[in-house]
């Protein structure tokens, strides 16, 4: 696809993979819109980028995404949705971690997504459009200690496939996006045997994906993960959580 022209909605844009992507796709000539909950880090982001702008929107929000969903349809509409938004917290299940901030987590990263595309897709429908989910290669192979955002993720990837599915022959084209460990603020105190990957890099292979067509972007360790999860399911999940602290 061609970004030159396009009208791209990334939420969770302030930072990390968000900002990356919407960093990227500016300078491929989209009209970038990032989303996020804290106005100031939002203005600090788009600041030196005339092509992105931001407005505020909580992806937990029923009214905040209809707010949005309505102004950007009146303003001409989108057509790249990028569901980015997450958070992923580490805890210990026996250490009474709260329940409210779990449900959290699940509201923000399977919620998030599933609210978004209900929202937009009778207008991504009229039009030739991308739907982008950004879920993790901990889809295939998850975190002990990361084990909402793990399952979230899974989740993720298994809807992608069946939005897929029931989307194709129309006119809206769904991609996933899975991660490796990425170094961004949400990454720190995960310990891998390999470097996290630069934002930038997984902004580059979307693109790349997009440019030729690729339904799943699995960049650097990622790709390796969807294949050892196969292959050798029960080592796999044990190298990925050998540290002492299950990943950290």
């Amino acid at each position: 696809m061609r970004l030159e022209g396009a009208r791209v909605l990334i939420t969770g844009g302030s930072s990390g993979i968000g900002l990356a992507l919407a960093r990227a796709m500016s300078a491929r000539g989209a009209s970038v819109t990032i989303t996020g909950r804290d106005p100031g880090r939002l203005s600090a982001a788009a600041s030196e980028h005339p092509s992105i702008r931001w407005l505020v929107c909580d992806v937990t929000v029923d009214a905040d995404v209809l707010r949005l969903r309505d102004r950007l349809v009146a303003e001409g509409g989108i057509d790249v949705l990028v569901n980015n938004a997450g958070v992923m917290q580490f805890f210990d299940v026996t250490s009474g971690f709260p329940l409210d901030r779990q449900f959290e987590e699940v509201d923000i990263d399977v919620n998030g997504p599933l609210r978004l595309v209900d929202a937009f897709l009778p207008h991504l429908l009229e039009r030739p459009s991308v739907i982008v989910n950004v879920s993790s290669g901990l889809a295939w192979v998850p975190f002990v200690t990361a084990p909402v955002y793990s399952g979230a993720k899974a989740f993720l990837h298994a809807w992608t496939i069946a939005l897929r599915a029931q989307l194709e022959g129309t006119s809206v084209r769904v991609v996933e996006l899975l991660p490796p460990v990425t170094d961004t603020p949400m990454a720190l105190g995960v310990a891998t045997p390999i470097a996290p990957m630069p934002p930038e890099r997984v902004a580059a292979a979307l693109l790349r994906g997009l440019e030729r067509g690729h339904d799943e972007v699995a960049p650097g360790v990622s790709s390796a993960l969807r294949w050892f999860s196969r292959l050798a399911p029960s080592l796999t999940f044990r190298l990925l959580n050998r540290t002492p602290a299950g990943g950290r």
